[in-house]
């Protein structure tokens, strides 16, 4: 089916990785125009205002949302968009302007402006799949234990220390500070106790801006991949965490992966919950895909 021309309305992020959003949409806004689209521009204001405005874009009658921003902003879109029934729910377009984008990468948008523009000006609509942890929608992964921990770190860290160096900080805090914790995890019914590192539950492939976290992910199959580590000591961290940029991490006797309908974590620790880098509550956690709930635009393949 073709993009269409509905109207759009264009959620942008003016702090998404220091005004790259704002940057990235000021470079293609007169494409769009050119070509006859009708558009409204929102800048957001604060935490959870993409959300707010896209829970409204089905009712006001625009046929497309644009996110302009990193995956906090999508997460935002994703979870407004979800609000609205199925039917009248706008399409998504992401035009990437955060640090990671990753789910703009998992539907295969470019990261330049000027050629992830062509989703909305030339390209197609497909159905993909979106996840839930409990309450909260997400586009990317989800997960509890050292990956959630450390953006739980990172978000409670000032916002100008920048997006890859916070991360990063974060990051080497946690390897210092957290322990496999015991949990009980089930899957598809399969019940474990363990000693647990971290658990992904995934929609896409990629997540913390590159990371090759599950390459067994399909956002078209209904299904999460799962990719979860037993107790990996200090030293095993620091051999894995590299391996995850190329899915090497796989290979660990210590790290585990499948796909599955339904994944439960549960424990005693209060051990916080991520959904693309947001932190969204603690476990007990239950994780889903809804299966071809969201229509997004993508480039036309060659």
């Amino acid at each position: 089916m073709e993009a269409g021309k509905g109207p759009i309305l264009v959620i942008i992020n003016p702090t998404a990785s220091r005004g790259r959003g704002v940057r990235a949409w000021a470079r293609v806004r007169d494409a769009v125009a050119s070509r006859g689209f009708v558009v409204t521009e929102v800048l957001t204001e604060r935490r959870m205002h993409a959300w707010e405005i896209a829970r409204g874009a089905g009712q006001q009658g625009y046929s497309t949302v644009v996110a302009v921003g990193g995956d906090g902003t999508v997460h935002e879109v994703i979870n407004g968009l979800m609000q609205t029934a199925q039917t009248a729910r706008p399409a998504l377009a992401v035009l990437p302007g955060g640090t990671g984008n990753d789910f703009a990468r998992g539907i295969g948008t470019p990261k330049r402006a000027e050629l992830a523009i062509q989703a909305l000006l030339n390209g197609t609509r497909k159905r993909v799949d979106v996840g839930q942890v409990n309450d909260r929608y997400f586009g990317s992964i989800s997960g509890v234990g050292f990956d959630a921990e450390t953006a739980r770190q990172a978000n409670q860290w000032p916002k100008w220390i920048g997006g890859t160096a916070l991360y990063v900080a974060a990051l080497l805090k946690m390897l210092v500070a957290y322990t496999p914790v015991e949990t009980t995890i089930t899957i598809d019914g399969r019940v474990q106790t363990i000693r647990m590192f971290l658990l992904a539950a995934a929609n896409t492939k990629w997540y913390g801006g590159g990371m090759f976290m599950a390459p067994h992910a399909d956002m078209n199959d209904g299904r999460l991949a799962v990719v979860y580590a037993r107790d990996l000591g200090k030293l095993e961290t620091l051999a894995v965490l590299p391996k995850v940029y190329s899915g090497k991490h796989l290979l660990h006797p210590k790290v585990s992966h499948t796909t599955a309908d339904e994944i439960r974590v549960e424990s005693d620790t209060p051990l916080s919950i991520h959904a693309d880098g947001e932190i969204v509550g603690r476990v007990p956690a239950v994780f889903r895909a809804v299966h071809g709930a969201l229509e997004v635009l993508v480039p036309q393949l060659p």
